[in-house]
């Protein structure tokens, strides 16, 4: 087993909560070429709730700024245990919208939380971070996204993205201008068009899908995507959950490593109440987002900003 390097840190969650059968592995590595880690992540078994957010800005205001991201929502959801547990034991779709609508109001938070730093501090403006949100309850994974981190449903054999990049390499695939093939490759898959703090308007994409037991989900920043394709992903990331990670960063190192690298991995078990079996059929079959009427479509207007503009690049 490939040992994690003096920059990293990984640990393992596997306390019981609000569903039971959790398992949690999460891992982070600063990577070859950058001194500093602006990415941070969280696990919280007990109550369901994963996170990872990747930090911009430099001078370590990247690293401030995923620290409030995850701090912010920590907060929200922690407060609003009492109506997860609820959902949890009793789901429907009354409540599946009201937990969707919580993860939302976490991120928001998360959004005007960075903001009100980065106008108080000089040091700090223009910082801002990716967020990647996903809690699970009642057999449902809901999901929250901004930004270019990325969610990862794995499961028989396949990796498949369920979030989409906040990218102009993912826009000009919206509209036609890129190949999906292309927009991997293209320098602007790395400019982000969406980010927590780095701008007034902000869009929110949310999802929910259900999770059987064996499922396995994967949130990463681009520093660990970006150097592993789905089909790697479904190779490498099998077995317990800690080690499948370790060794998935020590590839992205071994291919450059020149971002930070950070991932969580999160395993279904059996919560003893069925819920994690319930609605297999309806989960993605493939590698698109998903959700249907789960999904906050808010619109991404206003220009678009790069590493000379609003958005800090990357």
């Amino acid at each position: 087993m490939p040992a994690l390097h003096s920059s990293s840190w990984l640990q393992v969650d596997t306390h019981p909560g609000v569903e039971r059968g959790l398992r949690a592995a999460v891992g982070s590595d600063v990577g070859v070429v950058r001194d500093h880690n602006e990415d941070a992540a969280h696990a919280d078994c007990a109550l369901g709730l994963f996170i990872v957010a990747d930090g911009m800005g430099g001078h370590a205001a990247g690293e401030v700024a995923s620290a409030i991201a995850i701090a912010v929502v920590r907060e929200v959801l922690e407060e609003s245990r009492g109506q997860i547990a609820t959902f949890a034991r009793r789901p429907g779709g009354a409540g599946r919208d009201g937990i969707a609508t919580l993860v939302g109001v976490a991120i928001r938070a998360a959004h005007d939380a960075v903001q009100r730093v980065a106008s108080c501090e000089v040091d700090k403006r223009g910082m801002g971070t990716t967020l990647d949100v996903v809690l699970i309850a009642g057999g449902r994974a809901f999901v929250g996204h901004v930004g270019d981190s990325r969610t990862y449903l794995l499961r028989d054999g396949r990796a498949l993205q369920i979030t989409r990049d906040h990218t102009v390499a993912q826009a000009m695939v919206a509209t036609g201008q890129l190949s999906p093939a292309e927009a991997e490759v293209s320098p602007l898959r790395s400019v982000l068009v969406n980010a927590i703090g780095a701008r007034s308007d902000l869009a929110v994409d949310l999802l929910s899908l259900p999770v059987c037991a064996g499922d396995r989900l994967l949130l990463c920043s681009d520093g660990l995507h970006d150097a592993v394709d789905p089909d790697e992903l479904a190779a490498q990331l099998v077995g317990d959950g800690e080690p499948a990670l370790r060794r998935v960063i020590e590839l992205c190192r071994d291919r450059g490593g020149h971002d930070n690298i950070t991932g969580v991995v999160v395993d279904i078990g059996d919560d003893d109440g069925g819920a994690a079996v319930r609605e297999r059929d309806d989960a993605p079959s493939d590698g698109v987002p998903v959700g249907g009427d789960d999904r906050d479509t808010a619109a991404q207007s206003g220009p678009v900003k790069g590493r000379s503009g609003t958005l800090p690049g990357r």
